[in-house]
């Protein structure tokens, strides 16, 4: 059923609206057998907290939104258990920056993930910039080498569990809260260059991707004007320190003009997404996601109410 709101939607007309209870994302189920195996013991070891279940299937639910198709799929078909290669990396980091970096490789589909979990101080502010867990920085596909290298540490959960954990949780979506939308709207129309507090007349439809537990990022598509944000930062988005203390990254793509086959055929830019990312981040908008409209009378007039739907 529709909810009505007397308030405003993001982007040009979104403001803050009421938000149903979402349930908790689901982790691997505790009895899941999984095992970690320290291959080199003068290697450093991974934080406990990329090695834990848990967190993995997190990352993995992320990348099989995000990243993974049907041939991942059926490549691992017939495996008993799914194996991750983690490891630390060294970064060279600015005095005081405490932040810690790792690698996580799924050797039979071969993505790699690099994540981070904030930790520093922000001087000219004076307050501390922090991370809950480690979220996703990147991601890219890799060729993986016959064995795995001296400095990663195995952990292998069974993959009929994690596919059956996948399956499962494949719709399942958490969305911003009240507070964080009404941050949102202003800085993205800033960042567009118009007035924060103004409204575009007429109706305009808004499409929200869920949230992510393991990156700081969000994805919105505004489908009156066929345009697509994503919202970053280094700190949590949800974390109402960050919306205060730190510049929120926004990337806008028009995707009638900036959507391509291949980046080969604008090579060195980053202004553009394939058809393949485009397609990715509308399923996640629209299909996974939150619908938001509103029928905005001339700007004289009070904005009208929105439909969360």
């Amino acid at each position: 059923m529709k909810k009505i709101i007397t308030l405003a939607l993001l982007c040009s007309v979104i403001g803050v609206y009421a938000q149903e209870a979402a349930p908790p994302p689901a982790t691997l189920a505790p009895e899941a057998p999984s095992e970690v195996i320290i291959e080199d013991a003068a290697a450093p070891a991974p934080n406990p907290e990329v090695l834990d279940p848990a967190y993995l299937s997190e990352v993995v639910r992320h990348l099989y939104r995000w990243y993974m198709d049907e041939a991942d799929v059926e490549q691992s078909e017939g495996v008993e258990d799914f194996p991750f290669w983690v490891r630390m990396l060294d970064k060279e980091l600015d005095e005081g920056d405490s932040s810690q970096f790792a690698e996580i490789v799924l050797p039979l589909v071969g993505i790699s993930a690099k994540v981070k979990k904030t930790d520093y101080i922000i001087e000219e502010l004076g307050t501390e910039a922090k991370s809950d867990t480690f979220r996703i920085l990147s991601v890219g596909r890799i060729s993986i080498p016959e064995e795995m290298p001296e400095d990663f540490t195995v952990v292998d959960l069974n993959y009929k569990k994690m596919k059956k954990y996948l399956f499962e949780t494949r719709s399942q979506a958490r969305f911003p809260d009240q507070a964080m939308i009404d941050y949102l709207r202003p800085a993205l129309r800033a960042h567009m260059g118009v007035n924060p507090n103004g409204r575009e007349a007429g109706e305009q439809i808004i499409f929200m991707a869920p949230l992510s537990p393991v990156a700081n990022e969000l994805y919105v598509f505004w489908e009156t004007q066929k345009m697509l944000f994503r919202f970053a930062s280094d700190m949590d988005l949800e974390n109402p320190d960050m919306w205060e203390n730190q510049t929120l990254r926004i990337r806008t793509f028009d995707i009638e003009k900036q959507t391509v086959v291949s980046t080969h055929e604008a090579p060195g830019s980053n202004e553009f997404l394939t058809r393949d990312q485009v397609g990715r981040a509308l399923f996640n908008c629209i299909i996974l996601g939150q619908k938001m409209s509103v029928n905005n009378p001339p700007a004289a007039a009070a904005p009208a109410p929105a439909v969360v739907e």
